[in-house]
């Protein structure tokens, strides 16, 4: 079996290069004896690559002797003291950029070595235009499809305290992570004063315009101790995304295990897999303005779409402020020194003038769309053939 030495004089945590390294060995070390040879390396890259091939730190005075030298970066230490039939330099970048940019080195040069790769048709031209190396073009090699998993999207609008269950979304990231089942968790909330417990969960400012971030959501999360008849899960299945409960309160009363969400113990003793089943929501509608309207004595006629149709909710306006005074701008958690010119809400605004902390310079206008003018093209009249005239 050939061996081949494979060198790259830095692996980083993460990066296109350091991608192709892998894949390449993953590869070829089922028809080659490979050895990757580095300077330094980041311990969990190096830890994945030692995995599937023999690493070994590169040192100067050292002979090294192989059929096939693979040289994967242009950067560092420059080996010198290898003995092998072929050595071959691979391109990566776009070396033109690089040229114009001031950052093309020496050592980019191919050091002597002949056979020159390039990953791709463009790089290889680049590579060309600005070394005349002529490289041969190979594509980065890609590793087999893996089994995919669904990545849950889960949701909740609610309070951070105990009343709540936060302990409870805290047993529950747990479970997923230990099920190995991924998921992010975008929690809108109230407080934003300490940290999210885990890279999964994302903190939002509590706002009333979440149907973007709703509809998009696998599940909305509820695991309070108490509830009565909760609107955030009422408006969630309004736009037919199921929910996981508690079994407390009203909570079943809207929610199906198994039908339009899952119910779940207050101990959360249970088969957390079985969330990866999401159900499909029907359409909802609990039909309380009808239940309105009569118990109120309104027998007139009722035009929900026209209603609805008619409903455009009013967007704030904005406006351009300058401060005059040095203060703490707690809704955009910074300094604010005199001058300093910022915008925000008219709201807002109105609050910091009538604190004499600024002044407002303009109200921000909304763009409107731009229409583009159609432009009428007139036919020239067809010109008769003199020829065809003369008979």
């Amino acid at each position: 079996m050939k061996k081949i030495i494979f060198y790259q004089s830095n692996f980083c945590q993460m990066g296109g290069v350091e991608t192709m390294a892998y894949n390449w060995c993953w590869w070829l070390r089922n028809f080659f004896d490979i050895t990757v040879l580095y300077c330094t390396a980041d311990y969990g890259m190096l830890r994945r690559i030692k995995k599937i091939v023999k690493t070994e730190v590169y040192e100067e005075g050292k002979e090294y002797e192989c059929d096939i030298f693979i040289r994967n970066s242009v950067w560092g230490k420059i080996p010198e003291n290898i003995k092998a039939k072929r050595m071959i330099e691979m391109r990566h970048a776009n070396y033109k950029f690089l040229l114009d940019k001031g950052l093309l080195y020496k050592q980019y040069a191919p050091m002597g070595i002949k056979e020159i790769v390039g990953c791709g048709e463009y790089v290889s031209k680049m590579s060309d235009e600005v070394l005349h190396d002529n490289p041969t073009t190979i594509k980065n090699i890609l590793l087999p499809r893996r089994e995919t998993h669904k990545v849950l999207h889960l949701i909740s609008c609610t309070r951070l305290d105990a009343h709540k269950g936060w302990n409870r979304m805290l047993k529950l990231a747990d479970m997923l992570r230990d099920a190995r089942i991924k998921f992010v968790w975008d929690v809108f909330t109230n407080t934003l004063e300490f940290k999210s417990p885990c890279e999964e969960i994302r903190f939002w400012k509590s706002r009333t315009d979440i149907w973007d971030y709703l509809a998009d959501a696998d599940y909305t999360v509820l695991l309070s101790d108490s509830e009565g008849l909760p609107y955030t899960v009422q408006e969630s299945l309004e736009y037919q995304v199921p929910c996981i409960v508690t079994d407390v309160g009203g909570c079943t009363e809207l929610i199906k295990d198994g039908v339009n969400g899952y119910v779940v113990p207050l101990d959360m003793n249970f088969d957390v897999k079985k969330l990866l089943n999401i159900p499909k929501c029907e359409e909802y509608d609990n039909h309380s303005l009808e239940d309105w309207l009569k118990y109120l004595g309104y027998n007139g006629k009722i035009d929900k779409k026209k209603i609805i149709d008619e409903f455009e909710e009013e967007e704030e306006t904005m406006v351009k402020v300058k401060a005059i005074m040095k203060f703490t701008d707690i809704e955009a958690k910074k300094e604010r020194n005199i001058g300093d010119v910022f915008e925000c809400t008219k709201e807002r605004a109105d609050y910091l003038v009538e604190h004499k902390g600024a002044e407002i310079i303009e109200e921000i206008k909304k763009e409107e769309p731009k229409v583009e003018a159609k432009v009428e093209v007139k036919e020239e009249p067809k010109k008769e053939d003199k020829k065809k005239k003369k008979k």
